[in-house]
């Protein structure tokens, strides 16, 4: 924390008021990276200039109305770090990065959060098929291809028993063959959501 942007308080209520925001940009700014540096010196900044635009009321209240002017550093901070974090996930094809890229890329609202969610229905269309890919084994019978006792086809993880499995234990094989496919394609295509149109 810059002491240059730091007002001196009196109170201990308006020190520890700003604490905690200073504190709520430096997490935030963290995980944006490097490049956020001088952003999170900015609103530290910007945070002191409308404090000392305040001039009735205690400390600890000019501070909190200087602090709603601003906002939650995560309201306005949140579409930069969901695109920190999914460039970097989509980079090294890690699921944890992009799973809390595509959840901060929700939080943040509009055609942003649709676009997340969209996405993440596709992972979670993948883990689906993971999930059948682990449960084929033990649950041979309710997993993979089967044709009801009426005839129809399920291809995924059913409850009822007494159907006929189709394809055996060639369903794990083809299963993780389609997380595989899923899951580079949908990286990439997220990958390339991120690029300036």
């Amino acid at each position: 924390m810059n002491p240059a942007y730091t007002p001196a308080f009196t109170q201990a209520e308006a020190r520890n008021l700003w604490a905690g925001y200073v504190a709520e940009i430096d997490r935030m700014v963290a995980l944006i990276g490097p490049d956020a540096a001088e952003l999170a010196e900015d609103l530290r900044m910007h945070l002191a200039d409308s404090f000392a635009s305040e001039t009735q009321g205690a400390e600890a209240e000019r501070l909190q109305r200087a602090i709603d002017r601003l906002g939650r550093p995560g309201d306005f901070l949140r579409p930069m770090l969901a695109n920190e974090l999914i460039a970097r996930g989509t980079a090294r094809y890690s699921a944890p990065l992009i799973s809390r890229g595509l959840y901060h890329a929700i939080r943040s609202g509009s055609g942003r959060a649709l676009r997340a969610g969209l996405f993440g229905l596709g992972y979670l269309l993948l883990a689906i098929f993971a999930a059948m890919t682990v449960l084929k084994p033990f649950f041979g019978d309710n997993v993979g291809l089967i044709r009801g006792a009426d005839g129809s086809l399920t291809f995924g993880i059913v409850s009822a028993s007494g159907g006929q499995d189709l394809l055996g234990l060639w369903s794990v094989p083809l299963t993780l063959a389609i997380c595989v496919l899923l899951y580079v394609l949908l990286t990439r295509w997220l990958r390339r959501s991120l690029r300036p149109t």
